[in-house]
């Protein structure tokens, strides 16, 4: 294959509904090289629906099924039994752009140096205003989501791939982000690689969300209080800076505005934080 061809990995929990636009997505695909597609299912009880979705693909599908580990484990499967220079990421909620994968590689052959590429990452419910906000005023700086990256392969294997002590799809990716930061390896934003991921639209998935947050940012800070204690200590500081907001009468009487929404954030991803460092617990999304 040639050198900057891509493997693409999914890993895939429950979701075959979202993992089937996801597939259909990739089949229009107007990459000029070739690409693999590796779809790793973590242990989904509906495993016989995952694998239907997967045989009704046009694209031949590398797939793998194994015991539930979570998404960390289940990427550094996909990394394992691929073959490609390249190692996009996509989550099975993910929904490409045709041009997605050509700008991705684009990126990665007009600028030599770059170790990590990641695109622009849109709601896919173009209609919810909710949605749109998020998109807007709360995920802009998401860098290293994994539902819009990719990695050449030298680069994953040098940093050990994903931490698989984080249980949930939550810091896994920040933390390997930032690791091949503090390694040095150079970092490119492409605005034309267009991802459609389906953002909260409500309060209450907003609330699951943010508190998901905060349960991966305990992993996060608790693996760093020793070895980078700025970090490890920093992360629930850095967390709760929009705690003031809820000091302004203003955030309150409009709930459907960013401040409010950027509130929110900090509590309830806060109170994540706090339940899961104290009880080393943590459930499955």
């Amino acid at each position: 294959m040639p050198e900057t061809s891509a493997s693409i990995v999914i890993a895939v929990y429950k979701r075959a509904d979202w993992l089937a636009r996801c597939l259909a997505a990739l089949e229009k695909q107007r990459a000029a090289e070739p690409f693999q597609t590796v779809v790793i299912d973590d242990g989904s009880p509906n495993g016989a629906e995952i694998a239907a979705v997967v045989r009704d693909c046009s694209l031949p599908v590398l797939f793998r099924r194994q015991e539930n580990a979570g998404p960390a484990a289940a990427r550094n499967h996909g990394v394992r039994v691929g073959c490609g220079a390249v190692v996009c990421f996509l989550d099975d909620d993910s929904v490409p752009d045709p041009d997605w994968l050509r700008e991705i590689l684009a990126t990665f052959r007009e600028i030599p140096e770059s170790a990590v590429v990641n695109g622009r990452t849109r709601s896919y419910d173009r209609d919810n205003a909710m949605a749109l906000l998020l998109e807007r005023e709360v995920y802009p700086a998401k860098n290293w989501a994994t539902c819009n990256i990719a990695y050449r392969r030298e680069v994953l294997e040098a940093l050990g791939g994903f931490d698989e002590s984080f249980p949930e799809p939550s810091w896994e990716d920040n933390d390997l982000g930032l690791r091949a930061r503090w390694a040095g390896y150079r970092h490119e934003y492409t605005p034309k690689a267009v991802v459609y991921h389906p953002h909260e639209q409500s309060l209450d998935e907003y609330r699951q969300k943010c508190r998901l947050n905060g349960r991966g940012a305990a992993v996060f800070s608790r693996k760093y209080l020793f070895k980078k204690p700025l970090w490890g200590l920093a992360t629930p500081v850095l967390m709760s800076r929009r705690l003031p907001l809820g000091l302004f009468p203003s955030v309150w009487l409009n709930k459907s505005g960013a401040a409010y929404l950027k509130f929110l954030w900090s509590f309830y991803s806060l109170q994540g934080f706090l339940g899961s460092f104290a009880s080393r617990k943590y459930g499955k999304n």
